[in-house]
């Protein structure tokens, strides 16, 4: 268990494994590049300070549901990858502010998501997973 460690950049990181930064309780800001292909179950376990988290958008990145069980505090999810800068690009206005509203979306419904204890997982996981189809439902 970890103690002191309160930030994580891993940019280059594929898979996060289970129950890998469980309880690093001073933890508070992730973030991930492009190339995360999954995060396993319980990798952030009991990570009560953690506040914010970059993923990419991908679909069966969030493996299990109780990945961020313990996270009371986790309220914001950044997007890897200048989606936003995709989004700008687009002729269309209503699709682009329809595109931003459901990408932006996360961070009013993520603080309100129980974040569970150790015999309830909490629904943070299921919200991000939900929330990242969702938006690339809009996409494709």
């Amino acid at each position: 268990h970890c103690k002191s460690l309160t930030s994580i950049n891993l940019p280059s990181a594929k898979i996060i494994g289970g129950t890998v930064f469980k309880y690093c309780t001073a933890l508070t800001d992730v973030k991930f590049g492009n190339k995360l292909e999954r995060i396993e179950r319980c990798a952030f376990i009991g990570c009560r300070s953690l506040r914010r988290i970059t993923l990419p958008l991908k679909d069966s990145m969030i493996t299990d549901d109780n990945i961020f069980t313990g996270c009371a505090n986790l309220e914001h999810v950044d997007l890897a990858g200048g989606i936003h800068e995709t989004v700008a690009a687009l002729q269309l206005e209503e699709w682009k502010n329809d595109l931003n509203e459901e990408i932006d979306s996360i961070n009013q419904i993520l603080p309100n998501a129980p974040a569970g204890t150790d015999s309830y997982m909490g629904e943070k996981a299921m919200v991000i997973r939900t929330w990242i189809r969702s938006v690339l439902r809009k996409i494709i």
